[in-house]
Formats: C-alpha cells, structure tokens, sequence
C-alpha cells in the first residue's frame, strides 16, 4: 500500500512537472487586476458618498453665511467650528459616515484645506452656470464697486447684468463674479485691466454695452479713466450710473463739499445706530417718542430723508429721550451716557434746526424726483422734464430765502433755541449756507444727470406710447441707437417694431418690455422679429434702473465671520455662494449631477485618486 501512495503521489508530481508553464499567466494576471479595479472603485464609490455629505456642510454653511471655523477646532474642544460639528450632527444619523469620521486616517474631510477646495469647488461650479448664461446672452453690463475687507485690502467686485430667454420666459439676471483685489494698484490703467480680464474669462467683452461703477470710493480720481480705458477696448461701452442711484450720488456729493453739512449726516447716521444697537434704548424711544428711527444708510440717501423728516418732527420728543437718560446715570453705561449727552447738545443747537428744515426742503423735490426715475425711465421724455422742473425748484428756492428764514425762526423760538452773537450776522452765515447748500445740489443734478439724454432710445420700448409710434416712427429715436449700429438693421428694426405696434392684441398682454420679450418667447415669435427682440434685450441688460449694493450688503455680512486667516480666494467664493443663493438651490435640484460636477473640480485640486473610477 505504501509503494501505491508512493506511485499516485510520483505520477502526480510528474503531471504537474509536464504541465507546468502551461496555465495563462496573462489570464491570472487580467483577473489579479479585475479584482484591485473592483476593489478600488468599491473604495471610491464610498469616497464619494462620504464626499457629498461634505459638500451638504460646504453648501449650508456657506449658503447661510456661517462661519466654517471656530477658536478650538481640537480633537477634544467641545466646539470644533460649525462645520467639524455639522458633519458629526450628520453622521448620528448616517452610520458609514460615523464610521469614516472615527477610523479614516488619510482623508477625514476635516483639514482646512479640504474646506477651501470645497468652497472653491461648489463656487466654480456657479461660476460655468453663469459663463453658460452669458454665451447665450445678446448683451452684458459690468456693474462695479468697491469695498474693504477686514484686513483693510481694497477689493472691487464685479456683477454682469444680462437677459436669459427661454421658451416660456425671459429674465433679467444680475450675476456677482466675486471679488478682486485691487489694494496694490488702485490706479486706472489696473483697474481697467481686472474688469477686462473678467470680461474676458467669461467670453464677453463683444456683447458689453454698458458700464457703471457704484460711487467706488477706491476709484475716486481714477474713475473718468477706468471707463474710458474700457471704451477704449468696446466703444459701446456707455458709462451710466443707475440713474435714481445717480441722485443719491448728487446728495451725497453735494454734502462732501461742505464739511459742516458732511459732519450733520454722519451725526443724522450716527443717531440711528444709536438706538438701533441697543434694546433698551429702543424701548425708551419707544415710550417717549412712539416713533422708530430708521437705520440711515449713506449710499442710499432716499433713507436719510425719511430720518430727517422723523427726526425734524420729533425733535422735543427726542431731546426729552436723551435728557431722561442723563438724569439716571446709574441706569445707564458709561457710553450710552457720553452719546445720549452729545446727541442732546446737538438736537439743541440752532445749527441743527437750520440744516434739517433746509435738507427737508431739498428732499421734497428730490424724493419726488427719485421716484419717477426709479418707475419713469423708459419715458425718456418725462424724466427729462422732470430733471428741468427739479432743477428750477431748487433755485426758486433759491430766491425765496426770507420766507425760509421767517420760518426757521419760528421753529427755534417755538423750541427755545437761540442763537449767541448778533443776529444780523448769524442770518448773513445762515443765508450763505442756504445758497451753498442749493447752488451744490443744483450743481450736482447738472454734472451728473446731464447724460441722460443718451438713454433717449429707451423711448423705443416706451408703453405708453405704443399707439404713437404705431402711426409714426420717430426716426430721430431710431438714429439715438447709433452707439450700438454695429448690433443692429435699423431698416429691419423699424419694420418689426411698427408691426409690433400696430397688432391690437399686444396691448392686451404687455404693459412693459420684460413682459412683450416674454410673449415673443412664449409665441415662437422671436425669429419674426429678430431686430426688436434685440433691442428689447438691450433695453433691460441696461442698468438705467439699477444698482449693484446688493452685492455689498452680503459682503459685509461675510466679513463677519470671514475670518483674517482665510485668503481672498476663500472669501470670494463664500461671497459667491451666499450671494448666488438662489442659483445654487436650482442647480442642487438636479442632485447626482451637481454632486459630480463639484467632486470632479475637488479631485482636480490635488489629484486625489480615491475618488477616481478607474
């Protein structure tokens, strides 16, 4: 039995012997691989789950204007930052992520530099769904404006206003591109540059119509050569304010060449901060004077007149406020005291008296005025009138100083304000305010509003005037297109516009260009009249109406919790998911593919090959 064991175990060693070599390697091989493949892309499917639970953090926290970091992001801190304990809050509902978050040691997610590619990656995904729009886009405006951040750089940011058709719609869309820092070379030539560089990366500097920069502070003296540097590149590139923003720049201006009235509307803002930083002062306002006082804002002047005129009407009220205040100094801190004593002095003086009935004066012309350009500006006509109507008020008012005077009088012996020295001398100071005080204002309304009579084209697209221009085409508004012939066939416009005009039914449905684009859009009428279709595109891409501080109140809200670590990279893309929140919600709709688009340009970063299928 031995010798047999011996003999099967011999003539197997030789069957294995002969047939060794001859077993595909290869095959081995293929499979070996197979299974690392399979393997590995198990391992990437799970890292790219994990990874979109990072994006939900990035995504919330960001869209919410939350700051990321927090003072300990330690192992063993109790508050490791918004986003460490937003992704632990998730995993005590999501086992795998739990898991990652205890045992992974090579990606946790965790580092900050995860954290900034992430916000970097959602913000570019934003960023090709905007570029895809304004490919789409007839025309651009660049709306500019400065601001600081907290580490005192001066950055300009850039929003691109444009109109999207679709089959059933058409929109107006502001899209904010981010930040720019300009803290190096704030002179023309640079700033040029940035905004054209922008211009440039989205594939539209042959479409921009218009520019504006919003009064930017760090543009100052280089403004008239910022615009004309990027006319220079697209002569069509009319340089325009919002024109009701415009007059908020008139007053603001007009204040900026006399110091005593610039140091009455920093004291007019100051006055509104006051109570609306604490609770407590608030409730003393509240049961003296019954009356809140709006927070002034000093771009938009439109609120200073509603403070003025509470202020001016509650003036015994509100000097009774601050005296209750200073009469229980134990009940107070030490600040609200010092304030509430020189807000006192200050309701008390003449002075004060003398500029709020002045500015209430102006800012009853000039609220009137605000408003018709903020509803009126396709009537060109209209604006134009009232500008002149505006314009020969304020020097009537001019002329009219005694009746002025008579009145101011009245109101201070009314609140028992006196002025000291003598009173011929004090009328003549008085008097030579009142004149500077109109003669700047009137000055400004000229300098800046004398550009208006560019927009004349608008009368184009003018509702009320349909049935005018049905029967005859003003060829004198055709020709103030001229700026933008290289855009159009005005023999084609012409037509297509009288045959707009004269179908019955289109003054039924459309009170408004925004709404005639949509009803071309929703008819397949687009192609029937190509030519009004552009200038009704170029008519709201216009920012006669608007203005770009929508991007700036964000702004200051980000530097809150912006923190002096971050780099300007980091801001600009928080500041570009905050602000483009309403755009990122509609993206994040289609789920899978928002996901991938985000962890592709992650991946991008740093090559990390865990999340590559192979």
């Amino acid at each position: 039995m031995l010798r047999n064991k011996k003999k099967s175990t011999h003539i197997q060693s030789q069957i294995s012997l002969k047939t060794f070599g001859n077993s595909r390697i290869d095959l081995a091989v293929d499979e070996q691989r197979r299974l690392n493949v399979s393997v590995h892309n198990a391992k990437v499917k799970e890292n790219r789950e994990i990874l979109k639970d990072l994006i939900t953090a990035t995504c919330f926290l960001a869209k919410q204007e939350l700051a990321f970091g927090g003072n300990d992001e330690r192992a063993n801190s109790s508050n490791r930052g918004n986003y460490v304990e937003l992704l632990h809050a998730f995993a005590e509902k999501d086992e795998r992520l739990a898991r990652h978050l205890k045992t992974s040691a090579v990606f946790s997610g965790l580092l900050n530099r995860i954290q900034n590619d992430l916000i970097e990656a959602v913000a570019e995904v934003i960023r090709k769904d905007i570029k895809k729009e304004v490919s789409a886009a007839s025309f651009v405006a660049v709306e500019v404006d400065e601001t600081t951040d907290i580490t005192n750089k001066a950055q300009i940011s850039v929003v691109l206003r444009y109109v999207t058709l679709k089959s059933d719609a058409c929109e107006v869309k502001e899209a904010f591109l981010g930040f720019g820092d300009v803290s190096d070379d704030r002179r023309a030539p640079a700033i040029a540059a940035y905004v054209l560089g922008v211009l440039e990366e989205y594939k539209c500097v042959e479409k921009l119509v218009a520019q504006t920069y919003g009064g930017a502070a760090v543009m100052g003296s280089e403004l008239n050569g910022v615009q004309a540097k990027i006319k220079e590149k697209v002569p069509e590139a009319m340089f325009t304010h919002s024109y009701a923003h415009k007059l908020n720049l008139v007053l603001m201006d007009s204040a900026k060449c006399m110091p005593e009235i610039r140091t009455f509307f920093q004291t007019v803002e100051g006055l509104g901060t006051f109570f609306s930083k604490s609770t407590k002062r608030t409730h003393l306002l509240d049961d003296v004077v019954k009356r809140r006082l709006p927070r002034a804002a000093p771009p938009r002047w439109s609120s200073n007149s509603r403070m003025l005129q509470i202020i001016s009407m509650h003036l015994s009220d509100l000097c009774a406020v601050f005296r209750i205040i200073n009469e229980k100094p134990g009940s107070w801190d030490n600040e609200t005291l010092m304030m509430a004593a020189g807000y006192d002095r200050w309701l008390s003086k003449t002075s004060t008296c003398f500029y709020l009935m002045a500015y209430e004066g102006v800012f009853m012309e000039t609220d009137a005025l605000f408003k018709v350009l903020q509803d009126k500006v396709m009537d060109h006509g209209y604006c134009c009138a009232r500008i002149r109507d505006t314009l020969s008020v304020i020097e009537h008012m001019r002329q009219e100083f005694d009746i002025f005077y008579e009145k101011y009088e009245q109101k201070c012996n009314a609140l028992g304000l006196t002025d000291g020295g003598s009173k011929q001398s004090a009328r003549e100071e008085k008097k030579r305010m009142y004149y500077n005080i109109l003669d700047n204002v009137g000055v400004q309304l000229k300098a800046r509003i004398d550009h208006f009579s560019e927009l004349a084209f608008l009368d184009l697209v003018d509702f009320a005037k349909i049935h005018e221009m049905s029967h005859h085409m003003d060829d004198t508004k055709l020709q103030s297109l001229s700026k933008y012939a290289r855009f159009f066939d005005f023999v084609r416009l012409k037509a297509d516009l009288v045959g707009l005009y004269s179908s019955p039914s289109l003054r039924n449905v459309c009170q408004s260009p925004g709404q005639l684009l949509s009803f071309l859009a929703q008819k397949d009428l687009i192609q029937t009249v190509p030519e009004a279709t552009k200038l009704l595109q170029l008519a709201l891409t216009h920012p006669a109406t608007t203005s770009v501080e929508r991007s700036f109140s964000a702004s200051k809200r980000l530097e809150t919790y912006s923190r002096k670590r971050a780099d300007h990279g980091r801001l600009s893309s928080l500041a570009i998911i905050a602000i483009e929140a309403e755009r990122l919600s509609k993206l994040r709709a289609n789920k899978e593919d928002f996901y991938n688009q985000v962890i592709e340009l992650f991946v991008e970063k740093d090559q990390r090959m865990d999340f590559i299928y192979k």
